[in-house]
């Protein structure tokens, strides 16, 4: 008999295209994923990956597997959907990806919120960002995905995917405490370096948008993921920054200028069974908190 839990795992490679990323996706290690794999082929008699090449592809029964993996996935998802209606108990498992600076101002106080309010609801958190948890959304290895682009720019639209907008983030412009007083905006700080975050985030486009406005080119000192990486160095009087005003703390000056914000969302699948009654709950907390 098949393991569904290794079909889960064949479905996984399939998405991510590797042993590595199926890995990745399942929290599990590269060895341990291809042990799941050799073990369903020996379950099923046939071969269901092509490893003589450099990358591991899919065989015709592999890809059959795959289908019918799909298929289970979303049976379950309706099973869920509809015993949620028949008993009028909201429940099951929800996977979130949140970000670190969403942590303490939104996704914790929701949790807490859900627990209070749907106990049979089971959310687990990882921290997760960008094209790698918008591909697990895909999959079904995630259910929320948390996001942020800088409200200047367009609102993402991706196949497949619904966005839920859930709250804005003024941008802070930051400066070392140290620095003259009179630096208010972004065209006062031409020639003075920068900290920056990592390209494609929402401060990095907002970044480079501003320097644009103001017509001033950027001396990117030092790069950070993490919003206390970044208040460090700035307090330290490595550059400025710009940082969502939740961020913020008194060990930076912040000036004056008015420079637009984030907007903080909530990717959820698409489609006339998405999300379901536990998932569909949890972003009704999230909005909720999001609005206090």
């Amino acid at each position: 008999m098949i393991d569904p839990r290794r079909l889960r795992v064949l479905r996984a490679l399939a998405t991510s295209g590797s042993v590595a990323g199926a890995a990745a996706s399942l929290h599990l290690s590269p060895p341990a994923v291809s042990q799941q794999l050799r073990v369903l082929e020996r379950e099923v008699g046939a071969e269901l990956l092509d490893r003589s090449g450099r990358q591991v592809t899919l065989t015709a029964a592999g890809r059959l597997l795959v289908a019918h993996a799909e298929r289970i996935a979303a049976q379950l998802r309706q099973a869920e959907a509809e015993l949620a209606e028949l008993t009028g108990r909201v429940a099951g498992p929800v996977r979130i990806a949140a970000f670190q600076s969403v942590m303490a101002v939104l996704v914790a106080p929701a949790l807490r919120r859900l627990a209070q309010t749907h106990p049979a609801i089971r959310p687990s958190v990882v921290e997760r960002y960008g094209p790698p948890a918008l591909a697990a959304l895909r999959r079904g290895d995630l259910d929320i995905v948390l996001t942020e682009y800088d409200t200047a720019a367009a609102q993402p639209q991706l196949e497949g995917l619904r966005l839920r907008r859930l709250f804005v983030d003024p941008y802070r412009l930051i400066v070392p405490p140290d620095w003259p007083a009179g630096l208010a905006s972004v065209a006062d700080l031409a020639g003075r370096p920068w900290v920056a975050g990592p390209p494609d985030t929402a401060c990095d486009h907002a970044l480079r948008r501003l320097a644009a406005e103001a017509g001033i080119p950027l001396a990117i000192e030092d790069v950070c993921v993490e919003f206390p990486s970044v208040l460090a160095l700035v307090a330290a009087g490595r550059g400025a920054a710009v940082v969502p005003s939740s961020t913020v703390d008194t060990s930076v000056r912040v000036t004056p200028a008015s420079i637009g914000g984030r907007q903080v969302g909530a990717y959820v699948r698409a489609g006339n069974r998405h999300p379901d009654p536990a998932t569909r709950s949890t972003l009704d907390i999230l909005s909720e908190t999001a609005a206090r």
